[in-house]
């Protein structure tokens, strides 16, 4: 999976420094994106969970002509892996649930080259199924690096395409984190 996400940023980075400069630039106007996402968990959690599939909002505000400020929502949930047999719910004979999140974040996006983005976001993710996990905290911080490319449709709107990494504290006061290596695919439209 890794090889994937490797090869997709590769392609990414290929397409957005090849554009054609004729190519029409991004408006400097406020964007709505609703977009479906999935990833592979990284880090102490990857042998728990094997996948994570997932929704996001995000809106996008402009402060200048290539840079915007950006606020998402999101909905995640990590399939359970193998690694999930040693977990509290395995312990006590419980079923062992999927992990489902709810990332709210705030964050800063420059374009670099017509319509090649990098994108840092920050905020929090609340543990939906808290309970069923077994969790010490509903809350933990959340920090996302990760760039993206706009492709312009017919229309008035734009599909996003992009790579991030995204890092989650964790909801068991211990060391754990919750990361994972995701890669979204949006239709944004002009507000």
């Amino acid at each position: 999976m890794k090889i994937i996400f490797t090869a997709l940023i590769c392609l990414f980075t290929l397409v957005g420094f090849t554009s054609r400069s004729s190519a029409q630039a991004i408006p400097d106007t406020a964007r709505l994106a609703f977009g479906v996402e999935g990833g592979d968990p990284a880090g102490s959690i990857s042998g728990r969970y094997t996948f994570m599939i997932g929704a996001s909002l995000r809106y996008d505000y402009p402060i200048t002509k290539h840079s915007y400020i950006t606020a998402s929502v999101g909905y995640q949930d990590f399939s359970v892996g193998n690694g999930s047999l040693t977990t509290q719910q395995a312990i006590l004979n419980k079923p062992i649930p999927t992990l489902q999140t709810m990332p709210l974040k705030i964050g800063y996006k420059l374009f670099l080259v017509k319509r090649l983005y990098v994108q840092v976001e920050s905020g929090t993710t609340k543990l939906l199924n808290k309970k069923a996990e077994f969790a010490y905290f509903d809350y933990a911080f959340t920090y996302a690096p990760g760039f993206g490319f706009l492709f312009n449709t017919k229309g008035k709107g734009y599909y996003d395409v992009g790579v991030r990494y995204e890092g989650v504290s964790s909801f068991y006061n211990d060391n754990d984190k919750y990361n994972f290596w995701a890669l979204h695919f949006a239709y944004a439209f002009k507000l």
